[in-house]
């Protein structure tokens, strides 16, 4: 899902985009040169167990705050990350695309190695 900058105005813009098993929604409202979303990632990722390797899905429930540049933003902001957009538009895909990434390099360890740990702690094998 695409959206022109020119077409955000200064009252918020309810989005949603779906991929796979996760949903992006939340609110787009323009602040000054940027384009604030607030909103939150809500579904099931398919992840891998950094222990042994096997896939596993994990449930998201995650808030999201982000900021869209139309073009390179010069400034700084501690508040949220800045994601810059180079064709005039906000691409809501590539947006989800790359927090559905961000969730899959994260560490993650599947019930069943958490168990064995649990066990290898309390003496058993």
């Amino acid at each position: 899902m695409r959206i022109a900058f020119k077409k955000i105005g200064f009252s918020k813009k309810d989005v949603e985009v779906t991929k796979d098993t996760l949903t992006l929604r939340g609110k787009l409202e323009k602040k000054k040169e940027l384009v604030d979303f607030l909103g939150v990632l809500q579904g099931k990722q398919e992840v891998e167990c950094s222990r042994c390797g096997e896939n596993f899905f994990v449930t998201i429930d995650e808030e999201i705050f982000l900021k869209f540049s139309d073009g390179i933003y010069e400034g700084f902001d501690e508040e949220a990350d800045v994601i810059e957009f180079y064709d005039g538009s906000i691409d809501l895909d590539e947006v989800i695309n790359a927090e559905s990434e961000s969730i899959k390099l994260d560490y993650h360890i599947c019930k069943k190695c958490i168990q064995q740990t649990e066990g290898e702690e309390n003496g058993s094998t």
